[in-house]
């Protein structure tokens, strides 16, 4: 062998050692050579080639189709596309408005009320304010706890921060700065009391929206108001298509590129469970289990352009605050389920089929040699 065959070797062997892809891939085909040829070398020495190598094939795919159906039950495996939300369009101001002919919402957003907030608890073509919500039907608990701002509590955790630093530490307060960051901070609970939206309403108070619907004040048609939480996924390709889109969000202008996420709302999918019982839960599964396919599942976010503030050296970012000159967005998406399972199905659906191929020839070859071994005693 010459030199130059093996500086060539070796610089191949160092190249598939420095590809991570490369070696995973002839790693698996090296261990499944060794453990599949042994096996099938085992067989093959004991029934002979032809009867080993199919054996082997059968066992092969046999197993490939446990493993496949695993696949598909647990959502693990070879896996295809991910549920996402798709944006299907995007409102700018009134979205039950249907005869803006510069800007016509699609047909499902009829059923939206009016963005704006209500003077009034009652009022038409609007949506309260969660706040008047909490004043009128929260109890005492909730009203502490959502609508009010304990100074005291404030002043004690400011000052038993402020005394754990060092003297000579830079955030070190006086006693006069100490108290201006107290109505700095009273001042930030204010605004996020006032600024609570409906949606975060419904996740810390449910019982308190769903008797401001109930009487009147929240009509929503056939939506149905989102928490928050429910609606992160929503929300987050919302903010991240209002970032590319041609709206301004995604400007230079830092005054201009940014927005507060107020409301979000839903509509269709599979029927969801009224309560946590067991009939309930029992009928809920059968009922949704029993659907061919997934009705389709609708969710508007509503976002609204904020004021900017100037940031402060060495604080926090004050709340964001909604500008009431600003028209609201509604940005409309839909679920796409995506493909998630169809690679695991289609794995055990071809791999069902060749383990019963390979099953049937099994079959026609052992018809055929106990055929042959009746007429050889016969003869």
């Amino acid at each position: 062998m010459s030199m130059g065959s093996v500086l060539s070797a070796v610089s191949a062997l160092g190249a598939i050692s420095f590809d991570n892809e490369i070696r995973g891939l002839l790693t698996v085909l090296l261990g499944s050579a060794i453990l599949m040829g042994s096996v099938w070398l085992i067989i093959s020495t004991n029934t002979g080639f032809r009867l080993g190598t199919l054996i082997a094939i059968s066992a092969i795919f046999g197993w490939t189709v446990m493993m496949a159906f695993i696949w598909s039950l647990y959502g693990i495996g070879l896996q295809g596309a991910r549920p996402t939300w798709e944006v299907q369009a995007i409102h700018i101001g009134n979205p039950s408005v249907t005869d803006n002919e510069a800007n016509p919402p699609p047909e499902i957003l009829d059923d939206l009320p009016n963005p704006i907030a209500c003077a009034n608890l009652g009022d038409q073509d609007c949506l309260p304010k969660a706040i008047q919500v909490v004043r009128v039907l929260g109890d005492s608990q909730q009203k502490a706890e959502l609508d009010s701002i304990d100074a005291g509590t404030i002043r004690a955790e400011v000052t038993a921060f402020n005394d754990a630093l060092a003297a000579d530490d830079p955030r070190k307060l006086t006693g006069e700065e100490v108290e201006d960051e107290v109505q700095r901070l009273a001042e930030e609970q204010r605004i996020r009391n006032e600024d609570l939206t409906l949606s975060e309403l419904k996740g810390v108070a449910p019982e308190l929206a769903e008797e401001a619907e109930r009487r009147g004040w929240l009509e929503l048609g056939d939506w149905n108001l989102q928490t928050t939480q429910a609606a992160g996924e929503a929300i987050t390709a919302a903010s991240d298509y209002l970032a590319e889109a041609d709206l301004g969000f995604a400007s230079t202008d830092e005054q201009s590129n940014t927005f507060v996420v107020l409301d979000a709302f839903q509509q269709g999918g599979k029927p969801k469970r009224l309560n946590n019982g067991v009939w309930e839960r029992v009928s809920n599964k059968v009922i949704t289990s029993a659907m061919p396919r997934h009705p389709t599942n609708y969710t508007v976010v509503q976002v609204q352009r904020s004021i900017y503030e100037t940031p402060v050296a060495g604080q926090a970012p004050s709340p964001a605050q909604v500008d009431p000159d600003e028209p609201v967005i509604s940005v409309l998406l839909r679920r796409n389920l995506g493909r998630f399972r169809l690679p695991g199905i289609l794995v055990t659906i071809g791999s069902g089929l060749l383990f019963l191929a390979s099953l049937l020839m099994l079959h026609t070859r052992d018809l055929e040699v106990r055929r042959r071994l009746e007429g050889e005693g016969s003869g």
